[in-house]
């Protein structure tokens, strides 16, 4: 397994790598500092997972995770911060992170998050999985997420989890062998069945109910 971690924090780096200990027998961890190095590893090595500070000092923000994922798609990316911002958090699902961990996250909850995002799932902190919204004013779907989840038929399910994984309709369309009208319909079924109005609202849902579709 091989790990970038994309900080501009030594301490902070070093600190990861003890934490990141025994998390995989043959675990390979590379760092950056910078997006310029950022760039330079990716286009020589092929990562299973980018550990992201949104904060670098050549980029910043949510730029940051849009250029990383342009260049490493299809790889899960989380998102490490200190912003504990409800919109910034779901702005970086909306923009394709699979997770999003504040920096007063303990060690459990950190190692609990990757995974779970390796797993297939995606990982929300409590600041946002403990509120009863989404997005502000916007409640989810009420009663048992997890009976919601099951509810799906399998269809659904297998179009929600390449949803999940940030597969754009016309990829869902070729793996499953299905039209891309067939798709649109079924998400549309799939958001009416959980309240939500988009993918990020979908996402939202899915890691209230811990449940990774693999």
């Amino acid at each position: 397994m091989k790990i970038l971690i994309l900080d501009d924090h030594t301490l902070f780096r070093e600190g990861m790598k003890l934490l990141l200990t025994g998390l995989h027998p043959e675990l390979v961890i590379h760092e950056a500092e910078t997006m310029q190095a950022a760039l330079a590893s990716v286009e020589a090595n092929s990562y299973d997972l980018v550990l992201l500070d949104l904060n670098l000092a050549d980029t910043s923000g949510l730029e940051t995770l849009s250029v990383v994922k342009l260049k490493l798609e299809g790889t899960p990316i989380i998102v490490l911060s200190a912003e504990q911002d409800p919109p910034t958090i779901y702005q970086a699902i909306e923009d394709g992170a699979m997770g999003f961990i504040t920096k007063c996250a303990t060690h459990q909850e950190l190692l609990a998050a990757i995974k779970l995002i390796l797993a297939g799932g995606i990982f929300l902190p409590r600041e946002v999985t403990s509120t009863q919204q989404a997005t502000a004013g916007k409640p989810l779907a009420s009663g048992s997420e997890t009976e919601i989840l099951n509810a799906l038929s399998d269809r659904q399910r297998e179009v929600l989890k390449y949803l999940l994984q940030g597969k754009p309709n016309k990829t869902i369309s070729a793996n499953l062998h299905i039209s891309e009208n067939t798709v649109k319909a079924h998400l549309s079924a799939i958001f009416r069945a959980l309240g939500a109005r988009n993918r990020t609202e979908a996402v939202y849902f899915a890691a209230r109910a811990g449940v990774p579709l693999d």
